[in-house]
């Protein structure tokens, strides 16, 4: 895969390209990783795509200059910039964790425009309280911030419902993986507050892919604690028999290179 920079906002947005297919296949990362996680594709898929994966803001080697905001129309004129030819192109949507709700983002804004997706536990099926506490409004963005500084209090209080049964063990320790060290509550903190204006709208979305026929497959891991596999049902049921969910026997850790034949599979089929 060659990577390629573009300014755009005053910033250095960093991506690969890959492939000479005259499908494009948009491939866009979870939290803390970065466009190169797909490079493991791009022997499978270029003959019949031509790939980009973006490095969001925060990752990779993407230099964000701008405020804390990252909106959705700004993503769409990123891909203006990106894709040639963009207005004429028809895109293959594959994401993973916080890419899977950009993904979904795009498939509320730019429905016509979408052959298929793919999202591996895509995160935005489900908003969590505290994610929506942190990122939506005021206070909560201030206690937010507050808490990446000071993160004593949350550590405290995460242990007691750890130790009360109240939250998954697992959870408890996905939590401390990120507030127990400062440049990853660092990390979390702008990347949230960033990313914060990627809030699908689900039933938008849902409307969407049923008007455009547009095949949808969500695929999640039994043993993920943090996306869980039945936001994915919930969402199917609206969506008719446009959306398929898989669940795979694994954990969070969907886009590796041991499931490059199943997400293959699932791209190519017609």
């Amino acid at each position: 895969m060659e990577r390629k920079y573009i300014t755009y906002q005053h910033s250095i947005f960093s991506y690969f390209t890959s492939g000479n297919g005259d499908k494009v296949l948009l491939c866009l990362h979870g939290f803390g990783e970065g466009a190169d996680t797909f490079s493991f594709l791009e022997q499978y898929l270029k003959d019949d795509f031509t790939i980009f994966a973006i490095d969001l803001p925060w990752h990779g080697e993407t230099k964000w200059q701008k405020t804390l905001t990252f909106p959705v129309k700004g993503m769409i004129e990123l891909l203006e910039l990106i894709i040639p030819n963009f207005s004429n192109r028809s895109i293959y949507l594959l994401g993973y964790s916080m890419g899977g709700r950009v993904c979904l983002s795009l498939l509320e804004r730019l429905p016509e425009k979408i052959v298929k997706a793919v999202l591996l536990a895509p995160d935005g099926l489900k908003v969590n309280s505290w994610y929506k506490l942190a990122t939506q409004t005021w206070l909560g963005n201030c206690l937010f911030k507050y808490t990446m500084r000071y993160p004593q209090w949350f550590g405290w209080m995460v242990d007691l419902l750890n130790r009360s049964k109240w939250i998954n063990p697992s959870v408890a320790k996905f939590v401390h993986y990120y507030i127990d060290d400062q440049k990853m509550r660092n990390d979390l903190y702008r990347i949230w507050t960033t990313m914060r204006k990627f809030r699908p709208n689900l039933h938008q979305i849902q409307t969407n892919i049923n008007k455009h026929q547009i095949p949808v497959h969500l695929v999640f891991g039994i043993y993920d604690r943090v996306i869980l596999p039945k936001h994915g049902y919930t969402f199917q049921k609206e969506a008719r028999n446009n959306v398929m969910v898989d669940v795979l026997p694994t954990g969070h850790q969907l886009l590796r290179e041991k499931q490059a034949h199943f997400i293959i599979s699932l791209l190519t089929d017609e």
